[in-house]
């Protein structure tokens, strides 16, 4: 079999217009940022480190939980024997970003300048992941393209575990979801290669209400 040789952090800027370290980080060696000397999970427990598909290392794993609608494949897990149907998934090299906005109404005063601010809330939370799926015998990575349908096709919010989301959706004012709402899913084109695909998945946090009847 030949060899296959390319460079994530090129096919990143390829496929979404921009660099990224995450793919080539120019990070010093520390002393202790060694297993078992570094710390392996965050404060809500999510793992800061997983192995890819070749067993390479990396940083910020992603895993989404959801209810499997198709086939399994060898990346995906049951969490539970009863239902033998929700799994989870860790997304494959995932690069991640959070945006919020906050809605505040603005009076304008007369004969002043400036206006008076009222904040009125703190509006989702916006997350974005980008990544690449590959597949290791250089053939189209069909199976897990499928999945990831499969879990943008979940119409019902899904259970979300990463060092950086957690702390933004556990959080008591939240009830301590980490659930999200899938609103976009794409796959940008990428030419030349035919195992890797670039993903995009656009999520909004979604969090629980208690509504009460004053009837």
């Amino acid at each position: 079999m030949a060899e296959i040789s390319f460079s994530l952090a090129e096919l990143f800027e390829r496929a979404f217009g921009y660099k990224s370290q995450a793919f080539h980080p120019e990070f010093s060696t520390v002393q202790g940022d060694t297993s078992p000397y570094r710390t392996e999970q965050g404060f809500y427990g999510s793992p800061y480190y997983a192995a890819d598909a070749l067993g390479n290392e990396y940083f910020l794993p992603v895993t989404i939980s959801y209810q499997e609608k198709g086939k399994t494949n060898s990346n995906s897990t049951e969490l539970s024997a009863s239902t033998g149907q929700l799994k989870k998934w860790n997304l494959p090299y995932p690069v991640v970003s959070i945006t919020s906005r906050k809605t505040i109404v603005e009076t304008h005063l007369t004969e002043r300048r400036g206006s008076v601010k009222e904040l009125v809330n703190i509006q989702d939370y916006e997350i974005k992941i980008r990544g690449f799926i590959i597949n290791q015998a250089n053939e189209f990575p069909e199976s897990d393209v499928s999945t990831l349908r499969n879990i943008y096709e979940q119409n019902q919010a899904l259970s979300i575990q990463c060092p950086i989301t957690d702390i933004f959706l556990l959080r008591p004012d939240r009830s301590g979801s980490d659930q999200v709402v899938i609103t976009d899913l794409k796959f940008p084109a990428v030419s030349g290669i035919k195992n890797v695909r670039p993903y995009e998945l656009s999520m909004i946090s979604d969090a629980p209400f208690n509504l009460v009847s004053i009837s």
